[in-house]
């Protein structure tokens, strides 16, 4: 009998136990399998660490001592209880099962297994009554409970568990794609980094190539050396000319680690700022991150002059400056930005590029081109088949993508935007609706660490200037861009605190369809919420 009880109640408590599990593996993947990341969201988040009811798994060790019958039949409904009323965590980007999560599923399956047999043990011992016996069954006990309760703790142990493993897989897989590389000494690796704009210009910048060369770009935000190394293994084939390799980094080294995978020939810097500050710490630790991918070229390192940041580093290497402004070897002028997109003209080293048309939103796409021209004419491109691939261009999803719905409402989806100058230039873009009523909805920028309270309210400044209303998602990010928007003296009735995205919508549900335009800016991930 206590064999049968004490197993329902450990099957019960496995699965309260791994639906914990889950959402902590959500959770580490967010912060990109780390455990001093995913360490810093538990400091932030201990709420969600220990329940106040789990506690009632003490109850059963306590009484166990008495009546092991009763204690078991108590511990089995507190396990019920425990899993009915557990939390349901609301996810934006569910979890991905990858390989590597199903490993650590057994893992963590393999711990609470190996305790569970300990337990049945010590109950299958006939000199159970022994002292000695009881108090180990009493410690195997507890040591399940706690292992339960502080699941969220435990998703660290199994990641270091499972390290060695993760590190011998992915050298194999490197290892493959440093292969695949050596055997096409011809391709031309592009290497593309910064702060802001790297995505976007990797996008127009293999749209504008195309019209020559056989491209590959690594795909959405496959930016990290494990990304770029299955691109490389699943895409990459010997038609391929070139290849435009995005590059993005959360700590020092990261660009030099996939540098020294790819030997980039050209490389593109998009910006210097303050982005992933909660690991970087310092603007100069971004700096030096981001002249990796400079130090790393042999040829041509092709960098945006209109950034401060860049402006004031030295660049020892063969460089061409692109922007806005005639200080630029490349530069566009006559520009003509409309809410529909803009015309304007680009000088180059050796011609002028006239009438370029382009549906992309924003003076920083403009920019953003620029930088695609620059790299294009370098290889070769005509001018018409440079103004053909632009031409070409379709807005870049969830980066200021214009969605006009057939209801007539007007969507800036500018979600997938995380830094404060894409954020400002992005406002500037909400302000050329003025026959509209422009609606800002925002959580806020993250990830800036000690920063994030300065660059918020910045944010809510220069949100006071474009938006005739502001929603802001999430009361805890909403602060610091509330207190820039009362700065500038914005109207109390023109600020609405949402919990969540879904209230958000239904707010601005309450405005006329076809006289509102909603700029979307930034979405917080789940481990921000």
């Amino acid at each position: 009998m206590k064999y049968i009880l004490l197993n329902v109640f450990l099957i019960i408590l496995y699965t309260y136990y791994i639906q914990k599990m889950k959402h902590g593996f959500h959770i580490l993947q967010l912060e990109s399998y780390r455990n001093e990341r995913y360490k810093g969201w538990i400091n932030k988040n201990k709420n969600q660490i220990l329940k106040t009811r789990e506690l009632l798994l003490f109850l059963p060790i306590i009484l166990i001592i008495v009546n092991e019958i009763v204690a078991l039949v108590m511990a089995i409904i507190i396990g019920i209880l425990l899993y009915i009323s557990r939390q349901i965590y609301k996810e934006k980007k569910p979890l991905v099962v990858t390989k590597r999560i199903k490993r650590m599923f057994i893992t963590a399956t393999l711990i609470f297994v190996i305790l569970s047999i300990l337990v049945n043990i010590f109950v299958g011992v006939t000199i159970i009554n022994n002292i000695v016996t009881k108090c180990g069954l009493l410690l195997v006990l507890l040591s399940i409970n706690l292992t339960t309760i502080f699941t969220i703790y435990v998703v660290m142990i199994v990641n270091k568990i499972n390290l060695p493993i993760e590190n011998g897989i992915n050298k194999k897989f490197y290892n493959s794609a440093k292969e695949k590389l050596n055997q096409m000494p011809n391709l031309q690796v592009i290497g593309i980094t910064g702060s802001y704009g790297k995505t976007s210009t990797k996008y127009i910048l293999k749209t504008i190539l195309e019209q020559k060369y056989n491209v590959l770009m690594t795909p959405e935000s496959f930016n990290t050396t494990m990304g770029v190394v299955r691109t490389i293994n699943e895409k990459l084939n010997s038609m391929h000319q070139i290849f435009v390799c995005e590059m993005g980094a959360k700590n020092i080294g990261d660009i030099k680690e996939i540098c020294d995978l790819v030997n980039p020939k050209y490389g593109v810097l998009t910006a210097i700022g303050p982005q992933h500050l909660e690991t970087f710490k310092t603007i100069e630790n971004v700096r030096k991150t981001k002249m990796e991918l400079v130090d790393a070229i042999n040829n041509k390192a092709f960098v945006n002059y209109e950034d401060t940041n860049i402006k004031e580093t030295k660049i020892e290497k063969q460089n061409v400056k692109y922007g806005m402004s005639e200080e630029c070897d490349v530069y566009a002028y006559n520009m003509k930005i409309t809410e529909d997109g803009a015309v304007f003209d680009v000088h180059t080293t050796d011609e002028e590029i006239t009438e370029i048309k382009t549906k992309l939103l924003g003076e920083h796409n403009i920019v953003n081109i620029v930088a695609a021209i620059s790299v294009a004419k370098e290889l070769g491109l005509s001018k018409e088949q440079i103004k053909t691939g632009i031409r070409f261009l379709k807005p870049i999803p969830h980066r200021l993508e214009l969605k006009r719905n057939p209801n007539g409402l007007t969507i800036i989806d500018d979600a997938y935007n995380s830094n404060i100058q894409g954020a400002q230039k992005a406002l500037e873009t909400l302000k050329l609706f003025n026959e509209k009523n422009r609606i800002l909805v925002t959580p806020g920028i993250v990830d800036l660490g000690e920063y994030a309270e300065e660059y918020n309210t910045k944010l809510g400044e220069k949100a006071a200037e474009c938006s005739d209303f502001v929603i802001l998602v999430g009361e805890k990010q909403a602060k610091p861009i509330y207190t820039g928007l009362k700065n500038k003296n914005y109207p109390e009735n023109k600020i609405f605190i949402a919990k969540d995205l879904q209230e958000a919508i239904k707010k601005w549900g309450e405005f006329p369809i076809k006289e509102t335009v909603i700029l979307l800016e930034n979405d917080l991930p789940d481990n921000y919420l």
